[in-house]
């Protein structure tokens, strides 16, 4: 196994290449015992599109149920003694998932399902490495054994690979949205009894944000000779948008600082920039559906605080959300504004 680093091409909806976008770390985002992580089971969808600088508009999915992940010790639960490597369990309906999670990791030791079918790992599966970020892969094999009922007995190998694909905005139903957020995009195939080849496989998306541990959404698809299909799409049930106040805090990237108010705003507001070394800086609104609505190119800006006064007239007449994205060099701050009436 080993971490492959790619450096990104423009593949996907708008925008550049970046890597200021922020970085999944060990503290921040590792499986943590005692927690628990709600959802909202929906109808499914597409994942999307790939790339930078994406907006995801998945406000129109529909709850159908509702889920907990609970995530506490191995070492009070069943099979402690079977998979001694693992320390966290993940429970989702009903099968708990044997993680080890330590620092810098999270392996996949085990498997038990509701109806007792016992999957253990003699090489894990690893879920999570930090630090993750943008354009980071990381490629591995694992194999184990699977036990069931009747003295069932049988042998895997596969191979996975973890990519964080495209980063971007997500909005979630309710019209809450997220800036900042990347995916990560998962492949994991595994083939039983010393099979040739293999024409299965799993394909997971996750979204995070910086400031929550767990996933914003997640699909889930399976992809065989047929072809690919989602059989599994949940958002999280208690996101929400972030305060006024909160929105109107600093962007902080390297090399540019930012500060956009008033927000909300009615006539106009302020786009206030700070860049540390001289660079292009170019300026991106978006609307609510992803559609760019303005954009202001600044050539061979130097060092230094400038300040962009944007209009109503420079947004059109659309009430709502707008995704602002300033570009300086190769590095990308973004930000939500709400225009009030």
């Amino acid at each position: 196994m080993k971490k492959l680093i790619f450096t990104s091409v423009l593949i996907g909806c708008i925008g550049f290449t970046s890597q200021a976008q922020f970085l999944m770390k060990s503290n921040t985002h590792i499986l943590r015992s005692g927690d628990e992580h709600y959802f909202n089971i929906t109808n499914n969808v597409d994942p999307g599109v790939k790339g930078p600088s994406v907006v995801w508009d998945f406000r129109d999915l529909e709850t159908k149920s509702t889920l907990t992940s609970y995530m506490y010790s191995a070492f009070t639960t069943e099979k402690t003694a079977e998979i001694p490597e693992a320390n966290t369990v993940l429970e989702e309906f009903g099968t708990r998932f044997f993680f080890k999670a330590s620092d810098g990791i999270i392996e996949q030791y085990g498997t038990v399902t509701k109806n007792n079918t016992f999957t253990k790992y003699d090489k894990p599966f690893v879920k999570m490495v930090f630090p993750f970020n943008y354009g980071d892969s990381y490629a591995g094999d694992f194999s184990g054994t699977v036990y069931g009922k009747n003295n069932f007995e049988a042998q895997f190998t596969g191979n996975y690979l973890l990519e964080a694909d495209a980063y971007g905005t997500i909005i979630l139903p309710g019209n809450i949205t997220y800036d900042n957020v990347f995916r990560i995009k998962t492949v994991k195939e595994q083939c039983y009894d010393k099979q040739n080849s293999c024409n299965c496989s799993s394909i997971s998306y996750k979204w995070y944000s910086e400031d929550i541990r767990y996933p914003l959404l997640t699909i889930i698809q399976n992809q065989n000779s047929k072809g690919i299909k989602t059989i599994r799409t949940a958002y999280y049930s208690k996101a929400v948008n972030k305060t006024y106040s909160d929105l109107s805090t600093k962007l902080v990237a390297q090399n540019i600082e930012a500060n956009i108010y008033p927000n909300p705003f009615m006539g106009e507001f302020m786009l206030d920039y700070t860049i540390a070394a001289d660079t292009d800086v170019k300026i991106e609104i978006y609307d609510n559906s992803g559609r760019k609505v303005n954009s202001i190119q600044k050539l061979n800006l130097k060092a230094g605080y400038y300040t962009e006064i944007i209009r109503s007239d420079d947004v059109g007449n659309q009430l709502g959300m707008f995704h602002i994205r300033i570009i300086a060099g190769e590095e990308v701050v973004s930000k939500t504004v709400i225009r009030g009436e």
